[in-house]
């Protein structure tokens, strides 16, 4: 005759832990939203924007850039010029890109306003600008950033926001806004690098929603002029590349180990479209390339 089967203590008490399991996951589903409301919450993080045209070109402005172009200079024709570079160790590396394009050409200056480790999540930055004006006379300004900025968001030594959340974003702005008014009170033209393609699909997609940011901001700022990069570091499929052509039309290594910052020759490569911009379209620049 079969024995009947006996349930164990430790049988029932795992019955009743499913059952009390059970009940609660039922109570919470059905808890009125007000009382949810009350309930400590999960931080949310957005996640970050598809490619959009500010990674390939600048948006177009109504009017010339700037917006002095068609004035003619008072006084004597200038006899020197002086750009200064900002931003973070991006910045840094056009500095020393111009700088090496332009070495043999006493007429221009290039104040070497950039830091390493440096970013809008940490501070405004507009000591920069003041330190350039300090410095002595500003004709145009260059700017890079954006390496260091892919983390929380600090004010005063405290964290305000998540990297990539809504209010990240928000306060993101109001700084390269901050930034680029106070540029714009001393009209200063200025040109501002888009980030390129990473290597990392990661730091890619917060490429993307930098350049975004620096560009929506940009749209109202008719002083500041957008240079991408992102088409020029690509590949035919859009993906990252470390190798493309310099200044003289031949393949090399462009881009550093790290994968985010550049060679030297990439440097020029970039800086050589900067100098084509100031010469086109800045007075003094564009009296002094019709000198020769």
């Amino acid at each position: 005759m079969p024995r009947a089967y006996k349930d164990s203590p430790s049988s029932y008490r795992c019955a009743n832990v499913r059952t009390l399991i059970f009940v609660l996951s039922l109570l919470l589903f059905t808890m009125p939203a007000q009382a949810q409301q009350g309930m400590p919450s999960i931080p949310f993080v957005e996640p970050p924007p598809p490619p959009t045209s500010a990674d390939f070109a600048a948006p177009p402005k109504g009017g010339a850039w700037p917006p002095n172009a068609n004035v003619a200079p008072a006084g004597p024709p200038p006899a020197k010029v002086t750009v200064a570079v900002m931003g973070d160790s991006l910045g840094d590396g056009m500095w020393g890109g111009l700088y090496r394009l332009m070495v043999r050409d006493k007429r221009y200056s290039f104040h070497r306003g950039a830091k390493n480790s440096v970013g809008f999540t940490g501070s405004d930055l507009t000591d920069m600008i003041d330190a350039a004006l300090a410095a002595g006379p500003v004709d145009a300004v260059v700017m890079m950033i954006g390496a260091n900025d892919r983390r929380s968001f600090f004010v005063g030594n405290q964290s305000k926001a998540l990297f990539r959340s809504k209010a990240w974003q928000e306060l993101y702005a109001g700084r390269v806004g901050a930034f680029m008014d106070k540029l714009q009170q001393h009209k200063l033209p200025t040109i501002w690098i888009l980030l390129p393609v990473m290597r990392a699909d990661d730091a890619s997609a917060d490429a993307r929603l930098i350049n975004e940011i620096v560009t929506n901001a940009a749209r109202t700022r008719p002083y500041v002029k957008l240079l991408p990069t992102w088409q020029m570091t690509a590949d035919e499929n859009g993906a990252y590349q470390a190798h493309f052509k310099d200044l003289k039309g031949v393949t090399r290594l462009m881009r550093a180990n790290d994968g985010v910052h550049f060679a030297d020759p990439a440097y020029e490569l970039i800086g050589d479209s900067v100098l084509k911009l100031l010469r086109e379209n800045v007075p003094p620049f564009k009296i002094l390339a019709a000198k020769g």
